[in-house]
């Protein structure tokens, strides 16, 4: 038995696996990297991993003892995580992956009961020198991705070149190469921009339900505004157009909320046209997140890119964990293969010498 650390922005979960790669066990809680970086305090985090991997545990009556060790990617690695490991620089896929993996015996960062194998993010080439501001606009770096695209890679028919798009905390461009590896990324903060404006803005009260609202307006018009909005405007002006739908005229909030979605995603395009400068795009598009959202940014991918581009998305929670999964336990299997043949060589070189 091991276990899967999963460690995001708000978010971590753990999934307990099987020697057959099977989950027979997993959960989560609403605690990530965020609360490190409010209280800038990581015993928050420590003690939410911990306690979830205790209570997954019991819950499933399974003895610590019996989980051989743990993997761990994502946010955990960063320097609001638990263990501040540097990033991989891309090209990156599973061979680089696994031999960037950090070991850390029980105790030293997480207390599980055995040892925690951490795998590293990845960050573009041009990240590699960050003492100038010249290429500012082509960095980009990841934490938790890499394992998803390793087993999206694996496990669907998605083949490279492609982009892998992950619509989460933040929207990010993934571009695989024709070799399967990772060659840059391009993130933005939307997913986290949207969930501000719910929240913290007065935006937020047209963006909840009300009764008695009907829906009066077109959806591809709708779609149309933001685009047109966005780019003759800018986003800030867009969004507050969702304002102006509730005060000075009728309309749903679900009509507010295409517009400020419709708008994010048209200014997350921005984004997409970058990679396409670097020639990091493909015809391919697989998409990773909510359903509503992945439907919202292939519609914008076939007008904005033109009707040849092909997008597959992937929106069931379950199977985004099971790839999850399946990335992490993929690296992992590598490094231990690669260790296995280390030590046969070692070995090998040892009796030779004595030999002699």
């Amino acid at each position: 038995m091991l276990a899967v650390i999963d460690c995001g922005t708000t978010n971590t979960r753990i999934y307990l696996v099987n020697e057959k790669h099977e989950i027979v066990a997993s959960d989560e809680v609403n605690v990530g990297v965020r609360d490190t970086s409010i209280s800038g305090s990581k015993e928050k985090l420590r003690n939410a991993v911990q306690k979830l991997f205790d209570d997954i545990l019991r819950k499933s009556g399974i003895e610590k003892k019996h989980v051989r060790f743990a993997v761990a990617s994502g946010m955990i690695t960063s320097e609001i995580g638990l263990i501040e490991i540097p990033h991989l620089t891309a090209p990156a896929g599973i061979q680089e992956l696994s031999k960037g993996i950090v070991k850390t015996e029980d105790g030293q960062v997480l207390s599980l009961g055995c040892p925690v194998y951490f795998i590293r993010g990845v960050k573009n080439s041009s990240s590699r020198d960050a003492s100038g501001l010249g290429d500012l606009a082509e960095m980009d770096f990841m934490r938790g991705e890499e394992v998803q695209c390793v087993g999206i890679l694996s496990e669907t028919d998605v083949c490279p070149p492609c982009n892998i798009v992950v619509l989460s905390s933040h929207t990010k461009n993934i571009y695989i190469n024709r070799d399967g590896q990772i060659e840059a990324s391009c993130t933005t903060i939307s997913g986290q921009l949207y969930d501000a404006l719910l929240n913290a803005t007065l935006l937020g009260s047209s963006l909840v339900p009300i009764s008695g609202e009907e829906c009066r307006h077109d959806r591809k018009e709708l779609l149309q505004l933001a685009m047109k909005s966005v780019d003759n405007n800018g986003l800030g002006r867009t969004l507050l157009m969702a304002r102006f739908m509730q005060v000075l005229m009728e309309s749903s909030y679900k009509e507010r909320r295409l517009l400020v979605d419709a708008a994010i995603a048209a200014d997350d395009m921005n984004s997409f046209f970058e990679m396409s400068k670097q020639g990091m795009n493909s015809e391919n598009y697989c998409l990773v997140g909510k359903k509503s959202r992945c439907d919202l940014y292939a519609e914008m991918l076939h007008i904005y890119f033109g009707g040849n581009v092909k997008v597959k998305t992937i929106s069931d929670k379950a199977q985004i964990g099971r790839l999850t999964v399946t990335g992490n336990m993929l690296v992992a299997t590598q490094y231990f293969a690669e260790k296995d043949a280390e030590k046969k060589y070692l070995q090998q070189r040892s009796d030779y010498n004595c030999s002699k």
